[in-house]
């Protein structure tokens, strides 16, 4: 599967978003390293794609985060994905998000302002800490757009909850294209910091999938083809490479690999 730019060209479970969406199989793991525990299930439709060129997708993505001895988890300050190569991000003609049209926005605004940009939505699970008191769950919704910062391409994802009172959040995610031995897209982003004073982000169920139409061409903004060997019909590559960094700069990487199928 190819993953590349094209044309100009806490949330720790928001990775598995990112660093996932080019996977062609259904995808299970549990990290466990330094006192945290992340599971990530990844699904993509269709499994099946072609040996040559791309085909469009939606990717499935389910997250969870905890420490293990049940404290409050280590705030995550930044992130790093390195994605693979074989890919497809295709953006022409899509719209894009500006920042501070859902900065401070609910999920009812971000939509108004930017629903034709849209290219994710789901939920997430949240535990929110506030002085004095125990942790306590909340939920909202999680929108993902096809967006800019800074004059730079990126993915913004939005989370909105109206508990314990209103809280918007945006994490943006800069999309880079590299030359990196089996990976070509790089994905960075850093989190807000008022999110660490408000709670963390623990559990997301998400859906990635936008086609549209574009001069009279149908388009997807979500693409994979599977190059298996001529003969083959099944091929394995390394998935990506995640960096995350935490508040005391304590930097955990894991690589993830995966498979796909050709369409006959």
């Amino acid at each position: 599967m190819r993953l590349r730019s094209v044309r100009p060209a806490g949330i720790a479970a928001i990775i598995g978003m990112i660093a996932l969406l080019a996977g062609t199989s259904t995808l299970a793991d549990v990290i466990q390293r330094e006192g945290l525990r992340v599971t990530m299930l990844a699904q993509v439709q269709p499994y099946k794609l072609p040996r040559t060129g791309t085909a469009p997708i939606a990717v499935f993505i389910a997250g969870h985060l905890q420490a293990v001895d049940g404290s409050v988890p280590s705030q995550l300050k930044r992130m790093t994905i390195l994605v693979n190569r074989h890919g497809l991000l295709q953006d022409r003609g899509l719209p894009k998000c500006g920042l501070q049209e859902i900065k401070t926005a609910s999920t009812e605004r971000a939509l108004a302002n930017c629903d034709d940009a849209l290219v994710g939505s789901g939920q997430f699970w949240a535990s929110i800490v506030l002085p004095s008191q125990r942790p306590y769950r909340t939920r909202g919704r999680l929108l993902v757009f096809n967006g800019k910062k800074g004059g730079r391409r990126a993915l913004l994802a939005h989370i909105f909850t109206r508990n314990p009172f209103p809280s918007s959040f945006v994490v943006s995610f800069l999309i880079q294209r590299i030359s990196q031995g089996p990976y070509g897209t790089k994905l960075t982003a850093s989190l807000p910091q008022a999110l660490g004073s408000w709670g963390y982000v623990d559990r997301i169920k998400l859906t990635l999938r936008r086609r549209y139409r574009y001069r009279g061409r149908q388009f997807s903004y979500f693409n994979a083809g599977c190059p298996a060997p001529k003969g083959a019909a099944i091929a394995s590559y390394p998935l990506a490479r995640t960096s995350f960094t935490f508040a005391e700069d304590r930097v955990i990487s894991l690589s993830v690999g995966d498979s796909c199928g050709v369409e006959e």
